[in-house]
């Protein structure tokens, strides 16, 4: 939820609710409240009259990104602004969509498993799978206590019989892991 969300929010129930109350609840910081209320002017209404120039831009030069757009506005538009305001406004209003990006190259991994082709793929070679001699795993990071512990979920699924098994190593890594972060 962003700054100007939280704002409105609080806002909108702040009289039902009270505001400690909802402040607390959305984590804004009462002089944060106080700011805004006061002085803030909403980002995107700030800027809004650069929008239809950086979409003019964003249409006409595919390719320009940040440095290039910087001096389209200073010279063809006399604006003077922050780059980090021009990246801040093309990631809000999704203006960075409409550049045409190249398609990374690929990693070595990518292209060894390109050039394997269907030698890739170990599990299509088997003739006979045997119980537990095929064993799908995945390893998931789970971060709680506002990002003061983590946890890794390791499971295991056998592919024929499709049964979740935790592996005893799994269980042994969860319970160093779970340590606090430093």
């Amino acid at each position: 939820m962003t700054m100007g969300q939280k704002v409105a929010l609080v806002k909108s129930v702040k009289d039902t609710y009270g505001l400690n109350f909802v402040l607390d609840a959305v984590e804004l910081p009462k002089s944060t409240w106080y700011y805004r209320k006061k002085h803030k002017v909403d980002y995107e209404e700030k800027y809004a009259h650069l929008r239809s120039i950086l979409e003019e831009i964003a249409r006409n030069h595919p390719g320009y990104g940040v440095p290039r757009i910087m001096p389209e506005l200073r010279d063809e538009y006399k604006i003077v602004v922050n780059h980090k305001v021009v990246e801040r406004l093309l990631s809000t209003w999704d203006l960075s969509i409409l550049r045409s990006t190249h398609r990374p190259r690929p990693s070595g991994i990518q292209r060894a498993i390109t050039e394997a082709g269907g030698l890739a793929n170990l599990v299509a070679q088997m003739e006979e799978i045997d119980l537990f001699q095929v064993v799908y795993t995945d390893f998931t990071e789970l971060v709680y206590a506002n990002g003061q512990r983590k946890a890794i979920f390791c499971n295991s699924l056998n592919r024929l019989v499709k049964v979740q098994k935790s592996a005893g190593y799994c269980d042994r890594l969860l319970a160093l892991i779970q340590s606090p972060i430093l």
